[in-house]
């Protein structure tokens, strides 16, 4: 174990709730392949001076001294401060080997009085070393005792990924795989020894037994981090517990350009035709989430001037594309077409040759250009529609709802409401169901929504079903939906400015980084508007929502706005607020008349009832116009469906939802569980 590895363990371990400074619970690095995970093998003791913790099942073990690990930090202090005088140092004697001769006496006067200081640097780092550690020993025993006190969610234990154990024994020279892979796959067998393919036995899921297949090895700088085994009925599996990586990514760091097939097999075609820079996606088609690509954007695909996207032509594999397009930029793709009869590059390879596969993947037609389309653009999303009808968009669950409208990514949905509807509320109900139903990850710009961890609380209620309290939410549930949330929802705050260029800026990160599709700007007034002299209010926001859309269009999310409407006047006689209308949004009719989807919040308090009005929906296959009803539970901010409630109707109360909504949606990960490979 390396010493980072080490510190973070002790982190993690000192992080976890306790009641006394010696607890038992499952060990992190043997629990996930026991038959009973919850075994409590790992013993923990925890005091002021230090601490060990030992697991009696697989005998993995730590130990600290809070001593040592202090005083190591302030030895790697003290070695950069030292490196930091030196460099210093040797700035200042370069710069006065190159002053006159006559400056002598004066340089001595300096370099005394450099020492002086010097001196007294160190004296006061003394002082202060001194200081910290009486300060560390009387604190050590009051952070105990809050410990104690207060449970807290502990931090998530650190990554640390199985390396693949390879049993040499089970290891097949020159068998029935690799004859497939040369015979009817046409890779040359040179080709296979350099990628280091073999063959051996392996148990696979599929077919209960096991299988001879052949394995493709995924390494990073030169070290294994995961293997796929594959059967010649194309059933696959990897290494439980082992990362996720791309195939051959140790070909493409510092070049300029490179190539993405969908598969191994398709890859080990383009490098039996030449092109050495090939990597594949780990999981095929089934891997548009691209989770595992958020670790490798900037070490290995940001420097890339191109882009070659040699995927499959059928479905998912065009959904794969299309993600990756969206991810990586479309300025620098190119997709490789495979014509009539051939849906892959192998397939191009078996039908034609290695120089007709090379010429074909050279000749990768660019993305269109931006702003200029015609009908063959959109050649397979027309035929799409002409066999399958128009997309249903995306549900949130909530039927009511759901009959009015659904979502399509790429266009902009304008809410509004007078100020405490509830717009800000509804806005997370959409976005969380949009979430947890479709996989859509959320950014936020929402400065209304701070301190951030009491919007994280919303949200954290909502999905699990409970109020956010010790005594009202078990602590492994709180747990689960930070570390869910974690990787799912992220909250923009840019340091410079509140400007829209700054946001937008930042979003367009977010969806290269992270995959996000759902974008929430919460409200439109926390913008730091600039309006030039040379434009009128109603123009400047019309402008700016043009860059709303183009951002949504470009980037393929779903952008939710939400905007306040102008001073209303109550009806005679009412206290109630009229309810506003798009049109009556602050600044510019552009709020209606711009915006794909429009939707208004009226929350009435005497009745009960919350009304989610749709005023627009551009595209009549996504909803119409209509109103829904529904109630509102302040004990988990969840809306439910509710027939409208008038002073002369009063419909039963609603059944409310208190289930967990993570309960489904978190399944065991099903990396090395095997499923069936569509290549």
């Amino acid at each position: 174990m390396t010493r980072e590895e080490h510190a973070d363990y002790v982190r993690w371990l000192k992080s976890l709730p306790r009641r006394k400074d010696h607890f038992r619970m499952p060990c992190p690095e043997c629990s996930a392949t026991r038959s009973n995970p919850k075994d409590p093998s790992f013993s923990v003791h925890i005091t002021c001076e230090g601490g060990w913790a030992k697991c009696f099942h697989c005998d993995f073990a730590i130990a600290w001294n809070e001593d040592e690990m202090w005083k190591r930090e302030q030895k790697q202090q003290d070695r950069e401060r030292q490196k930091q005088q030196k460099d210093a140092s040797q700035h200042h004697n370069t710069a006065q080997r190159h002053d006159a001769a006559s400056q002598h006496h004066n340089t001595s006067q300096h370099h005394d009085a450099v020492s002086q200081q010097r001196n007294t640097a160190q004296h006061h780092d003394a002082a202060s070393q001194q200081r910290n550690t009486s300060q560390h020993y009387d604190a050590a025993p009051q952070q105990r005792n809050t410990a104690q006190r207060k449970p807290h969610i502990p931090l998530q234990p650190p990554v640390h990924y199985v390396c693949p154990v390879i049993n040499k024994n089970k290891q097949i020279m020159n068998g029935e795989m690799m004859e497939y892979m040369v015979g009817r796959r046409g890779i040359p067998m040179d080709v296979l020894t350099r990628m280091k393919i073999e063959e051996r036995l392996e148990f696979l899921p599929q077919t209960g037994k096991e299988e001879a297949c052949i394995c493709f090895p995924y390494l990073e700088d030169g070290v294994m981090k995961n293997m796929k085994f594959r059967d010649a009925t194309k059933h696959f599996k990897m290494v439980k517990g082992a990362e996720l990586i791309p195939w051959n990514i140790d070909a493409i760091k510092g070049k300029e350009k490179c190539y993405i097939t969908e598969g191994e097999i398709d890859a080990l075609s383009l490098i039996a035709a030449g092109l050495e820079e090939v990597v594949s996606v780990p999981n095929g088609a089934g891997g548009a989430n691209l989770q595992w690509l958020d670790r490798f954007v900037e070490s290995h695909f940001d420097d890339k001037t191109e882009i070659i996207l040699a995927m499959d032509t059928d479905k998912r594999g065009v959904e794969l594309r299309d993600e990756l397009v969206r991810r990586l930029g479309m300025d620098r793709c190119k997709v490789v077409a495979w014509g009539e009869g051939c849906k892959d590059a192998n397939e191009y390879l078996l039908k034609y040759d290695l120089p007709r596969l090379r010429q074909q993947v050279e000749q990768a037609a660019e993305i269109p250009l931006e702003g200029v389309f015609c009908p063959m653009d959109e050649w397979d999303t027309l035929m799409d529609i002409y066999y399958n009808g128009m997309p249903e968009g995306a549900d949130t669950g909530l039927e009511n709802l759901d009959r009015l409208i659904k979502f399509e990514r790429g266009f902009v949905l304008t809410v509004t409401g007078v100020p405490g509807s509830g717009k800000s509320e509804f806005v997370d109900e959409i976005a969380m169901r949009l979430l947890l139903r479709h996989d859509w990850k959320v950014g936020y710009f929402s400065p209304e929504n701070t301190p951030l961890a009491y919007h994280y609380r919303k949200l954290i209620r909502r999905v699990v079903g409970k109020r956010f309290e010790h005594k009202g939410m078990p602590l492994p549930e709180a747990g689960q939906a930070i570390r869910y949330l974690a990787q799912s929802v992220f909250s923009i705050m840019p340091k410079e400015d509140f400007s829209v260029e700054s946001v937008l800026r930042i979003a367009a990160q977010l969806v290269s980084r992270k995959g996000v599709k759902v974008l929430v700007v919460d409200p439109f007034n926390r913008f730091e508007h600039q309006i030039p002299d040379w434009e009128t209010e109603t123009q400047y926001i019309s402008r700016i929502f043009d860059e709303f859309s183009n951002f949504a269009v470009k980037h393929k999310v779903l952008l939710i706005l939400v905007a306040h409407p102008t001073k209303l006047r109550r009806e005679p006689g009412s206290k109630r607020w009229p309810v506003p209308t798009l049109y009556d949004i602050n600044g510019s009719a552009a709020f209606f008349n711009k915006t794909d989807y429009g939707m208004v919040i009226d929350r009435n308090d005497e009745l009960g009832q919350v009304l989610v009005r749709v005023a627009k929906v551009r595209f009549d296959h996504l909803g119409g116009p209509g109103d829904a009803f529904f109630a509102f539970s302040t004990y988990n901010g969840r809306y439910t469906p509710t027939e409208e409630r008038t002073l002369d109707h009063n419909p039963p109360e609603p059944k409310w939802e208190h289930t967990n909504f993570l309960t489904e949606k978190l399944k065991p990960e099903q990396q090395g569980l095997g499923f069936n490979e569509g290549e």
